[in-house]
């Protein structure tokens, strides 16, 4: 979880609030390259942060025939919330998630909302940020809860992992780093959740390929 999440989460509800009294207004950005390409691509979201400079936001690519949007491959300095799709958690047994509501930074960090506000509200979220490993994962884990890297060794090959199963608002979440990658993954506390997040974090270090160095 990284710091400022409910910050952007606020400004969410905000534009679309704002959006809905216009009369619907709606408006479209391009996300950032995606190095694995699909046959099928979905309109961009847009739904950037006032709180967050140059924030921005759009949706995944759905998956043939599903409706579902899926992760994939995505370029060193594209748009990490293509590395999960809301398909990715129904498949994983997550379920009510639609399209990837994104915010990122001039830092680099990504945040992808998938249901709800938040993970710190029991919504569903996945947040990835490439650069210095060490303060990133402190940041997340002590906003997440996270006191130990206790599922390193149930994903071979990154450098830390450790799950919170209880966190703040019915949050379970996982965080991970990997290189220069870091990502957290939050879902609501249910059971077999913990199972569920390192399914979806296996996915994202599979789909790294390129962001660890």
């Amino acid at each position: 979880m990284f710091g400022n999440r409910q910050l952007l989460a606020a400004a969410v509800l905000v534009v679309i609030a704002a959006a809905c009294g216009s009369g619907g207004a709606t408006s479209s950005q391009t996300a950032g390259p995606i190095s694995a390409p699909s046959s099928a691509s979905a309109p961009a979201t847009a739904v950037p942060s006032s709180e967050v400079e140059g924030a921005t936001g759009s949706s995944g690519v759905p998956a043939t025939g599903t409706g579902a949007a899926i992760g994939g491959l995505v370029a060193k300095g594209g748009d990490y919330c293509g590395l999960l799709g809301a398909g990715d958690f129904t498949a994983a047994g997550t379920a009510g998630t639609a399209a990837t509501v994104e915010n990122f930074d001039d830092s680099g960090n990504y945040f992808c909302i998938y249901a709800d506000d938040s993970g710190a509200t029991g919504g569903v979220e996945f947040d990835a940020r490439v650069g210095d490993p060490g303060p990133t994962y402190q940041q997340i884990t002590a906003g997440a809860g996270i006191v130990a890297p206790d599922a390193t060794a149930d994903l071979p090959g990154v450098d830390k992992a450790g799950t919170v199963l209880d966190g703040p608002g019915g949050m379970a979440g996982i965080a991970v780093c990997e290189g220069q990658l870091c990502f957290e993954i939050d879902a609501p506390t249910t059971p077999g959740v913990r199972d569920r997040l390192l399914a979806l974090a296996r996915l994202v270090v599979q789909r790294s390929i390129g962001l660890t160095s």
